[in-house]
């Protein structure tokens, strides 16, 4: 693998080094053992029937489990999350269904996604000589306009202000400023974030992550960093937050090589819910004969409440709704989600 691919942490920015996400499992369960009834004094055969009774509710149930995974994405459900743990107190945790499947250009190593109406979408790409801005059609996934960034350029996170687009390099401590009809770039800028990873913005600030437990604030015109915050779950930092999308009041952010979406407060920095979507990426492997990178992007359609998500190389951008667990999960959602937490 090329060396300009891999990060500080030694990986390729997005690859899990993985074949697929590992599935979710509940224990296997045995063969049931052969009982005689006929050796079995009274006074035992009672509790023993209610024993088998309750192992072959288990059993059944494991069985329906592993349909409903094998099924694929769409038929993703809050049962195959359930078991005997619990999430921290006050944390939602949610599951998802897709609502819809839309193409996406399977070559789109996606760094960057927002919403812009009109059935719209702006993207930004990654890897060097093939970053990219460019403004796509939802329905058909056509890039209906693209600017190509310098060779020298691995395109970020991106966000929409008005009639500009700002987004961020990796690496680089540089963005850069759109035209949003056009795409001519408008502007380069220097940021003081660690790094550039995900943007986002509420219309009044800039928020900008840089690949670690940090939430920035940036003021739109100076683009100077006017806030920074640790993010948090359960008193811990969280790290690894990449591409970011503001929605009803909360950031929400992909967490890099997961398949979790974490709903932050800009406020305190405070994981308020986890969104827990193995099943999307592990479907596309099962059906599709290329490279299927991880989890990132996320936009918001806030007229009609549409939320999207995609991924790196993905073929695939869905429409998902989500559904909030009620139940205790079957581990935590560090392990589920394999956080980095310090």
């Amino acid at each position: 693998m090329n060396s300009q691919f891999r990060t500080r942490r030694g990986q390729r920015k997005g690859s899990l080094g993985l074949s697929s996400v590992p599935s979710i499992r509940l224990p296997s369960a045995a063969s049931p053992p052969v009982v005689r009834w006929s050796a079995i004094p009274g006074r035992m055969a009672a509790p023993l029937g209610l024993l088998m009774f309750v192992f072959t509710l288990v059993l059944v149930g494991y069985v329906t489990w592993e349909k409903v995974f094998a099924t694929g994405a769409s038929s993703f459900s809050h049962q195959v999350l359930l078991s005997e743990s619990s999430p921290a107190r006050g944390t939602a945790v949610y599951s998802i269904e897709v609502v819809k499947e839309y193409h996406h250009d399977p070559d789109a190593f996606t760094q960057g996604l927002l919403y812009a109406g009109n059935d719209t979408l702006f993207e930004s790409t990654g890897l060097y000589g093939h970053s990219s801005v460019r403004k796509v059609l939802l329905q058909t996934g056509k890039v209906k306009i693209i600017h190509r960034m310098d060779s020298s350029f691995f395109g970020e996170g991106l966000t929409l202000l008005g009639e500009r687009l700002y987004q961020v390099a990796w690496r680089t401590r540089t963005g850069f400023i759109y035209d949003k009809h056009s795409l001519k770039k408008v502007k380069k800028f220097t940021h003081q974030m660690d790094d550039g990873w995900g943007l986002a913005t509420d219309g009044k600030v800039i928020f900008g992550s840089d690949g670690g437990s940090t939430l920035y604030q940036l003021e739109p015109q100076s683009l100077k960093v006017i806030k920074s915050t640790v993010v948090k779950y359960n008193g811990q930092a969280v790290f690894d937050l990449n591409e970011l999308e503001f929605i009803d009041g909360e950031v929400w952010a992909n967490v890099w090589q997961t398949d979790c979406i974490a709903r932050i407060s800009h406020e305190d920095g405070k994981v308020l819910g986890w969104i827990l979507l193995h099943g999307l990426r592990e479907s596309l492997i099962q059906t599709w004969n290329k490279e299927i990178d991880v989890l990132n992007g996320i936009a918001w359609d806030q007229e009609n409440g549409r939320i999207f998500v995609t991924g790196k190389l993905w073929p695939k951008l869905y429409e998902i709704k989500l559904r909030e667990l009620t139940g205790p999960l079957n581990g935590t959602v560090e392990d589920i989600c394999r956080l980095r937490l310090f």
